[in-house]
């Protein structure tokens, strides 16, 4: 309660002012602007917009690849650690290293290691006999491929820290049942470990999600949504238009529909999942 009544009276300002700005067309270089009422004119420049369409696209691509790859690897890395092996509290602590970096430093260090000249990165391709002038970050063939590769990097230890906290929690007794008749390896994971983790998996998925719709800095710090837009991100493009070009209106209008968007995807799965832990703890 003294969380929601902070909360709730900014998020009415927000959502009224939010309200206001959408139905004009304002931008800060243009006086007089604020008072230009649009109706729904916003929301048809946005559902017009080919530079919007190319953002979605590269958001579905960064969510879609980075979320998939930072579960098969961060399961992966969580079930070796969970087993009995040498040095394991080492491991764990290695592993949260990049998770510790803020993004801003993640992605300018990334830069600094695919630079086409002074890069390690191609320092180490040209010692193997791969090439050693390699712009990933300036072809767009590339480019995005890389800021995934930077985002997968950073965000798999998160993956790691919540499923391996989950496996320590299962109950032990239905994997010894499983033992006793001869389920062992890959059986054992796939029909016992990996069904009883599904609910932590969910909300694992779920906020990866989020946090990668919302990408902005990683993306801004290695390629500023270039080169053109072939790594240009919802959030990216919502800034270039609000703080580059100052199209205040246009651009609350953009994360109005992003927001509203997530909302309606994700709040499905968000109750469901709620729902489930409260039954559960009722039992």
């Amino acid at each position: 309660m003294p969380a929601a009544v902070v909360a709730l009276p900014l998020l009415v300002i927000i959502l009224i002012q939010g309200f206001r700005l959408v139905t004009h067309a304002e931008n800060l270089i243009q006086p007089g602007s604020e008072n230009l009422w649009v109706g729904l004119g916003n929301f048809r420049r946005a559902f017009t917009d080919p530079t919007l369409l190319s953002s979605i696209r590269v958001t579905v691509i960064y969510t879609v690849a980075g979320v998939a790859l930072e579960m098969i690897i961060g399961v992966g890395i969580a079930l070796l650690l969970n087993g009995r092996i040498p040095g394991k509290g080492v491991l764990r602590a290695l592993i949260l290293i990049p998770m510790v970096l803020t993004p801003v430093v993640a992605g300018l260090m990334w830069r600094l290691l695919l630079d086409p000249t002074s890069g390690f990165i191609n320092y180490l391709l040209g010692a193997v006999g791969l090439g050693s002038d390699h712009a990933f970050l300036a072809d767009p063939h590339t480019a995005l491929p890389a800021v995934i590769l930077v985002e997968v990097w950073q965000n798999t230890p998160f993956v790691v820290i919540i499923v391996l906290a989950g496996l320590e929690s299962l109950d032990p007794a239905p994997f010894e049942a499983a033992q006793l008749d001869g389920a062992s390896g890959w059986r054992l994971i796939r029909h016992v470990t990996l069904p009883m983790l599904a609910p932590v998996l969910s909300i694992v998925v779920m906020l990866r999600v989020i946090d990668s719709v919302k990408t902005f800095a990683i993306i801004n710090a290695m390629t500023q949504g270039g080169p053109g837009t072939s790594t240009l991100a919802i959030s990216n493009y919502v800034y270039r238009v609000g703080f580059q070009t100052f199209d205040i209106g246009y651009s609350t209008t953009l994360g109005f529909l992003v927001s509203l968007a997530m909302l309606v995807l994700l709040f499905p799965t968000a109750t469901r999942l709620m729902g489930l832990r409260i039954r559960k703890g009722r039992r």
